[in-house]
């Protein structure tokens, strides 16, 4: 089992068989470079990056392109070493006891050293991602009760006490079934755990809150507004608050803190507040659009890092998740228009996140890092046909119910594959499947096919012009 040990002025965590060494003399391990194995013909747009690697071998690769102290965000959601394997359910249709498919996403059991061999393989990990960040840069480790207490000591060893900066709990669902009829109160709470470099900058957003219409004044001009007591006001503050009108006086004298209110858009006067600690405003995965689920088990809302991402990050900033299942932290970055650099060491996660960030229209370049590969498809049956001279016609035969597929109309022996075509399913109450026939623009020579399937693999194939399935060379994902 860990323990701290505390020496020097240092917390120090200590398990059986470490051999993570912070802060190590020789910082120059070297790293098996990032190549390209997909890439947009769009390259006039800065892409998002999707890594298939470990999140070590991933991480060092990035500090050895230039990255290392210039990445705004670092956010994981790694395994909780919950002792359990996790499914990914695809739908492909609609009711639900429709027709599923499913695969392992990942497994989350450490029965050979337990929670000591999963902090040892988190610990370098977390110590190469912290040092891609900038000065003003923070970490978010997402965990819950069973590893986020040995993290938050890991990090206080890694960073320092001082690059502290908070423990936020999100309430992740409500208290029910079994959990809500248990002899302990319900385990309803994932923790994220923020350190940051010296000069972090996290602006915590704000919420509206609804106010009784029996608490709402209205000042000389006119102005909605709401009273609180002053609290530990000085009276050096609430002079220079009441310079400002923020001070309201009762007839004996008292005074009391005002705040402004704002409608919200239901016509509603509200109070904005600051969002604190304690996240209970983010609903789970559960309560949203079906749309969004991609059915990968541990996913987590977008909304949630929405949040992350717009209070820790700037507008164009960089943010790196090398735990990215089904890709969550890059759909919000693209949203917000800031850049996401996502890597994960599971196939199934890889797919997903492709497949999600590409119907979000975000320009994404996939890559490899490290000897991890997809498992390989079953060859794909193409039929291509002229439709002009500028034109072809092509068409996905099987398999019939592909996760994803694209074409790249002028395929090379030594370059990545080049979408020129793409179509993925639709997650949905009733899922949209894949296209299953595209109209490219295309002179002669082959084409190149590529499809992804639930399980992760991929398979590529090289096609010519023909009006019938023939057989055609196979080239390696």
């Amino acid at each position: 089992m860990p323990r701290v040990r505390n020496g020097d002025g240092e917390v120090r965590l200590e398990w059986e068989g470490r051999s993570f060494r912070s802060r190590p003399a020789d910082d120059s391990i070297a790293a098996p470079p990032i190549v390209a194995t997909e890439t947009s013909d769009d390259s006039s747009a800065m892409s998002h990056r999707l890594v298939f690697g470990d999140a070590l071998d991933v991480a060092r690769a990035l500090a050895s392109e230039g990255l290392a102290g210039k990445v705004d965000l670092v956010y994981i959601d790694p395994p909780f070493a919950s002792q359990a394997d996790y499914v990914h359910e695809a739908r492909l249709d609609g009711p639900a006891d429709g027709r599923v498919v499913r695969s392992l996403a990942y497994g989350d059991r450490w029965n050979a050293g337990g929670i000591a061999r999963y902090i040892g393989g988190l610990a370098p990990r977390i110590e190469a991602l912290v040092k891609l960040l900038a000065p003003t840069g923070s970490i978010w480790v997402h965990l819950d009760w069973r590893a986020a207490y040995l993290v938050r000591v890991l990090l206080d060893e890694i960073m320092g006490r001082a690059a502290f900066v908070n423990e936020i709990v999100w309430r992740r669902a409500p208290n029910l079934g079994r959990q809500a009829t248990s002899h302990q109160f319900g385990r309803t709470l994932d923790t994220l755990v923020v350190y940051g470099n010296h000069d972090a900058e996290i602006t915590p957003p704000t919420r509206l809150e609804p106010i009784e219409k029996s608490s709402i004044r209205w000042d000389d001009e006119k102005r909605p507004f709401t009273t609180a007591p002053r609290g530990d006001y000085t009276d050096a503050s609430i002079a220079r608050l009441e310079s400002e009108g923020r001070v309201h006086r009762t007839a004996t004298g008292k005074a009391y803190v005002k705040y402004f209110l704002v409608q919200n858009g239901d016509g509603v006067w509200c109070r904005e507040r600051r969002v604190d600690a304690l996240w209970t405003d983010v609903p789970p995965l559960r309560h949203v659009a079906t749309t969004e689920r991609t059915g990968f088990p541990t996913q987590k809302p977008r909304a949630l890092l929405e949040r992350i991402i717009a209070c820790a990050s700037p507008p164009g900033g960089i943010v790196v998740d090398l735990f990215a299942g089904s890709g969550t932290t890059g759909d919000a970055a693209n949203a917000l228009g800031r850049r996401a650099i996502l890597g994960d060491a599971g196939a199934v996660a890889i797919g997903t996140a492709r497949a999600r960030m590409l119907r979000a229209g975000a320009p994404l370049r996939v890559e490899r890092c490290g000897d991890l590969e997809p498992p390989a498809g079953a060859e794909p049956t193409i039929h291509v046909k002229r439709i002009d001279a500028r034109s072809v016609e092509v068409e996905l035969v099987s398999p019939k119910e592909p996760s994803a597929w694209a074409i790249d109309t002028s395929p090379t022996n030594d370059g990545p594959f080049v979408r020129a075509w793409h179509s993925e399913r639709a997650p949905g109450a009733r899922p949209v499947p894949a296209a299953r026939v595209a109209t490219v623009s295309h002179r002669d020579g082959p084409l190149s096919v590529r499809v992804y399937a639930d399980d992760g693999s991929v398979a590529t194939r090289v096609v010519h012009e023909t009006r019938a399935p023939r057989a055609a060379k196979a080239v390696r994902a």
